[in-house]
């Protein structure tokens, strides 16, 4: 499994990650008592969320008009 796993909603655009398996990650939401567990299990599956890893080659990163560089 992926260390750095980020779960992102698909309707606003993110540049410079990629997308990763989600049954992993469900499986081991099942497990947690986490009390958004369930939400996200079902956002998952629904298609509006997706669980992706950021590439490290990325030297900024732009969202919604903003930008971040690194330090």
């Amino acid at each position: 499994m992926y260390p750095n796993i980020r779960i992102a909603f698909t309707h606003t655009p993110i540049h410079g990650c990629t997308r990763v398996d989600k049954n992993k990650v469900i499986e081991a939401l099942e497990k947690s008592n986490d009390e958004y567990a369930s939400y996200y299990i079902q956002g998952l599956n629904s298609g509006e969320m997706v669980t992706i890893v950021e590439n490290q080659y990325e030297k900024t990163w732009a969202n919604n008009g903003e930008l971040y560089f690194r330090s």
